[in-house]
C-alpha cells in the first residue's frame, strides 16, 4: 500500500471517527440498527412468507432479500456518509488546503474510500451472519461484499461532485437507495434488459453472485462486468473530483 496512503490512515482516521461519533445517528446504525435488523428478518422473512404463501413461495428468494438489504444497502449507506463528510470538508476549505500539505488530495481521497470499502466488507459479513435463514461460503460472502464495496466510492464521489451542501445530500438520500434498489428488479426482466439496466446498476453483480452462492450455484464470471462497469465509472468520477476541488 502506498506510504502516503497509511500516513493518511495514521492522521485522518481518528478524525473521522470523532466526526461520525458526533453524529450519533449514523454511529447508531451503522453499528446498531442494522445488525439488528439481520437478527429481525430472521422472523419478519418467515412472516411475509406466511402471508403471501398462496400466491408465491418466498423461501428460494431469501438470498435475494438479503442481497437486496444488505449486499446492496450497506455500500450505499457508507458512500452517504463518507460523501457528507466530503462535502463538510469540501465547504470548510480543508480539500483545498491539501494543496499546502504533505499529504496529496489523492491519498487522502484514497485513505477515505479505501477505509469505507473496508468497513463495508466487514459490516455486511457480519449482517450475513445474523442472518440465519441462508447460508453463504465464505469465500463467495467475501468476494461479493468486496465486488459491492466499489459502490461505496461511487455513491461518495458523485455526491461530493454535484451536490452543494448537506441539505442537499440528505434530501437525494432516498433517490440514491432506489438506485441501489435497481439490481433486485433486474433478477424478474427478461435478457437482455438485466444486462442493459446493469450498466446504471452495477451492483446487480455482486446480488448475484450472493444469491447464486446462496442457492450452490455460484456465478464466479460476474466478477468481470462487477469489476470493469463500476471501475469506469470510478475511474471517471475521480477525475472529476479533483477538477471540482480545484476549481
Amino acid at each position: 500500500m502506498n506510504t502516503q496512503v497509511i500516513r493518511a490512515m495514521r492522521v485522518m482516521a481518528p478524525n473521522d471517527a470523532r466526526l461520525i461519533w458526533r453524529d450519533g445517528f449514523l454511529l447508531v446504525f451503522l453499528m446498531v440498527v442494522l445488525p439488528l435488523l439481520c437478527l429481525g428478518l430472521n422472523a419478519l422473512v418467515p412472516f411475509l412468507g406466511n402471508l403471501v404463501a398462496e400466491w408465491v413461495e418466498l423461501e428460494p428468494y431469501y438470498g435475494l432479500i438479503l442481497a437486496n438489504v444488505l449486499v446492496a444497502g450497506e455500500p450505499v449507506l457508507l458512500g452517504f456518509i463518507i460523501g457528507i463528510l466530503f462535502i463538510e470538508e469540501r465547504d470548510e476549505g480543508t480539500l483545498l488546503a491539501l494543496q499546502t500539505s504533505p499529504l496529496s488530495l489523492r491519498s487522502f481521497v484514497a485513505y477515505r474510500l479505501l477505509a469505507g470499502m473496508i468497513l463495508n466488507v466487514l459490516l455486511t459479513t457480519v449482517g450475513v451472519l445474523a442472518f440465519t435463514l441462508t447460508s453463504v461460503p465464505w469465500l463467495e460472502l467475501l468476494a461479493s461484499a468486496a465486488l459491492a464495496s466499489l459502490a461505496v466510492p461511487l455513491v461518495a464521489l458523485t455526491y461530493a461532485i454535484f451536490l452543494k451542501n448537506k441539505v442537499q445530500a440528505l434530501m437525494w438520500l432516498k433517490p440514491v437507495q432506489v438506485w441501489g434498489g435497481i439490481p433486485t428488479l433486474l433478477f424478474f426482466v427478461p435478457t437482455p434488459w438485466e444486462w442493459i439496466g446493469s450498466v446504471v446498476g452495477p451492483l446487480y453483480y455482486p446480488m448475484r453472485l450472493f444469491w447464486g452462492a446462496a442457492q450452490g450455484q455460484t456465478e464466479w464470471w460476474v466478477l468481470i462486468p462487477g469489476l470493469i462497469i463500476p471501475g469506469v465509472m470510478l475511474f471517471w468520477l475521480l477525475r472529476r473530483f479533483e477538477r471540482t476541488v480545484y476549481a
